[in-house]
Order: structure tokens, then C-alpha cells, then sequence
């Protein structure tokens, strides 16, 4: 009777402990559970046939991070802001193709680059009858999708100009620079239908397609307690490793990177194989999204971003890093097929510095890099495409 009551005593003294320890780890140090899969992003994703995902219509919600709380509107069309007509009437319409940095991670629906680019084009001297179209994640994240989404959905928007969003840090060589598979190509060898090999839509959620075991375990991969331990044996175990004999001079020799190793594959002084490849998929990408656009008679500008190490180039002092080198081969690339481009990188050096221009420990732009950004790319459309002739059913590319 006294074993029996023992043992209860101690499940209910666990019990209640496990519970407590669940609850304050909740309110001050929580982990990352199954539920957190879906915190990267909000339940504003649809699944698509042709591509990644689409976005959700008629979503709103909001985007909260550490750095930033900001408001998310996605119009009936699918396209964060304000919703707009098949029929867009006398006003010229420019449609903005990007990522993340376009689709305004970080900032609020009017705060967006597209957003600002429209008020000043509005609000200037003369004001210009502009309507501009944010597709930023509406064209997914990557130079293949920016290339579908065009072929398919963008030039069916009829817009009078094409600006496309090329960030160097992903939309090159990355770490994520081969999650995309091409289902399906055409005779030219161009994407027909994408997917992305490790992420997936799913309850509208952007989650991981394979989901790690300790989130797979029912009520633990809900658990905080479960998952710091987790936590705690991937810290330890590299250290237990290095303890047992043997492998301690294993452990040590391969958490030593060379130092070109620790320089982006973007910013090598030789490009290897790899990047070589990458480039050059992304170079026919662009080249077939000028052609798409110049059998339209439709003017598109590439719009080149720097990633927040460009601008800060002491990061990698001391190591084997040419922060320009990305902008150089792009600028030989657009000058020798004869494609307009804006590269953003000398104007941002200039007027700003990285903890006003990028989130930190974010990268995207804040309401600040977005201005400038805006006020850059107004210009350079005031000139090269408002300039020629503002009335007529085309303008002149």
C-alpha cells in the first residue's frame, strides 16, 4: 500500500512539475514546436499547379518578428495592396516583379518600395497617371518563378512597363539557390511548372515538405519542455563527441573552415563550378523575361538590390571577398544583351548606412531602405520610360 502510494505521490509530484516547467518555459523562454513551423510566415499561402505557392486572396493579417509588427493586405487578384481592375482606364501600369525585398517583408502595405514609387509618381511635378502593381511573392521568390509568373499571369495584367526586383543575395548563388525543382520544360529548356523541393503550402501555411521527428511525436511536438531538450542534446552532443577517442581530432579539423569558405559563394574571388552554373540559369531566365517582355513592346528594367553585407564590405575583412563582383558580372551581362538596369548599390552606400537601410538581424529593407529604394527607381522611370511619351496606347520602350 505504501509502494503504491509512493508511486502516485511521484507521478502527480512529475506530473506537476512537468507542467509547471511547460507553462514557465511558455511565458519566458519558449522553443521552437510544431506550431512554430508556421511562425515564419503567416496563413496567407495557396497551394498552385505551375508554382511554389500562390498568394492567398482577400488575406489580411499581420507580420510580427522581434524587429517589426506590420500590417499584411492581399487583394482579391492576389497582390499585396490595394485591389485593382482588369481594365486600368487611362492610367499606365507598372508591374513590379521581386521577392521578399518587393513584396515588402519588414513594413506596412504603403510603406513598400512599389507603394512609395506609386505616391511619388502621383504626388511629382508633372504628376504621372501611374498604377503600379506589387507582385513581390505573387511571382514566388526566385529568377525561374519570376520567369513563369511573367510567361503566365503578368503580361495578362497589360502593364505599359516591367520592373524586376534581382536580389544578390538569393536570387544568385545561395544556400537555397537549388531548392527549386523544374517539374517541366519547355523545347528551350524554361520551366513549365516549378516546385520547391524541401517547403510546401500546407493550411495555408509555407511549412517544411519533410518535418523533423521531434515534430512529428504527437503532444511532445507540441511541448516546451520536450523540445529544450532537444535543444540541449544538439548543443551537447557535439561536445560528447569530441570527448570520446578518436574523434575529438575529427570534430576539431572539420569545424575549421577555410576562409574562402566563409565568404558567400557570390563574393569568391574564383567563381566555382556551382556559382559558374547558377549564374548562367539565371542569366537565360533574364534574357527570356526581356524577350517575353520585348515581343509585347512592353519596357522592363531590371532593378538590381544589395544584399546588407554590400554595404558594410568590413564583415569580411581579411578574407577572400569581392563584395562587387556580383553587380560587375550583372552589369557586363545586361550591358552586352542591351537590357536596361538599375543597380541600386552606389545610391544606397551614399545617403545611408546598414542599421538604417536593413532590419537587423532581418536583412530586408526597413520603411527607410524602401524609401530610398523608391526614390531611386522614380527617377530612372521618369527617365527612361515617362520621359519618351506619357499618352497613346504603348509607350515607346
Amino acid at each position: 500500500m505504501k509502494r503504491r502510494q509512493a508511486l502516485i505521490a511521484i507521478v502527480l509530484s512529475t506530473t506537476v512539475s512537468l507542467i509547471a516547467a511547460e507553462l514557465a518555459l511558455r511565458a519566458f523562454s519558449p522553443r521552437r514546436t510544431y506550431l512554430a513551423l508556421t511562425d515564419a510566415y503567416p496563413a496567407m499561402f495557396d497551394a498552385s499547379d505551375t508554382l511554389p505557392y500562390r498568394l492567398r486572396p482577400n488575406y489580411s493579417g499581420r507580420l510580427a518578428s522581434s524587429e517589426f509588427d506590420t500590417g499584411i493586405t492581399i487583394n482579391a487578384q492576389g497582390y499585396r495592396g490595394a485591389a485593382f481592375t482588369a481594365q486600368k482606364g487611362d492610367a499606365r501600369r507598372l508591374l513590379v516583379i521581386g521577392d521578399s525585398f518587393t513584396f515588402g517583408w519588414g513594413v506596412n502595405d504603403d510603406e513598400t518600395y512599389p507603394a512609395v514609387v506609386e505616391r511619388l509618381l502621383l504626388s511629382g511635378s508633372p504628376p504621372r497617371r501611374v498604377e503600379v502593381i506589387n507582385a513581390g511573392f505573387a511571382a514566388c521568390y526566385s529568377p525561374d518563378t519570376y520567369y513563369l509568373y511573367l510567361k503566365n499571369e503578368g503580361l495578362a495584367l497589360n502593364p505599359d512597363a516591367i520592373v524586376v526586383g534581382v536580389f544578390i543575395g538569393n536570387d544568385l548563388d545561395s544556400e537555397n539557390a537549388f531548392e527549386n525543382e523544374w517539374l517541366e520544360t519547355d523545347a528551350g529548356g524554361l520551366p513549365v511548372r516549378i516546385r520547391n523541393a524541401h517547403t510546401q503550402v500546407l493550411d495555408h501555411y509555407w511549412v517544411p515538405r519533410r518535418i523533423p521527428v521531434r515534430y512529428r511525436i504527437p503532444i511532445a511536438s507540441r511541448s516546451h519542455v520536450f523540445q529544450g531538450m532537444v535543444d540541449i542534446w544538439w548543443e551537447l552532443a557535439p561536445k560528447i563527441k569530441a570527448w570520446l577517442p578518436g574523434v575529438a581530432t575529427i570534430v576539431y579539423a572539420s569545424s575549421q573552415d577555410a576562409p574562402e569558405d566563409r565568404v558567400p559563394y557570390n563574393y569568391r574571388f574564383r567563381y566555382a563550378e556551382r556559382t559558374e552554373s547558377v549564374f548562367a540559369r539565371v542569366k537565360t531566365l533574364l534574357r527570356a523575361m526581356h524577350r517575353l517582355a520585348s515581343e509585347k513592346g512592353i519596357p522592363i528594367y531590371f532593378m538590381v538590390i544589395p544584399e546588407q553585407s554590400q554595404l558594410a564590405p568590413h564583415v569580411y575583412a581579411g578574407l577572400p571577398a569581392d563584395v562587387d563582383k556580383p553587380q560587375r558580372e550583372l552589369a557586363a551581362f545586361f550591358d552586352a544583351e542591351g537590357m536596361n538596369y538599375l543597380d541600386l548599390q552606389p545610391w544606397l552606400r551614399e545617403r545611408g548606412s546598414l542599421r538604417r537601410l536593413y532590419i537587423p538581424g532581418d536583412g530586408h529593407f526597413t520603411v527607410e531602405g524602401n524609401r530610398l529604394a523608391a526614390e531611386r527607381l522614380t527617377a530612372y522611370l521618369q527617365q527612361e520610360w515617362l520621359s519618351h511619351e506619357f499618352g497613346g496606347s504603348r509607350l515607346r520602350p
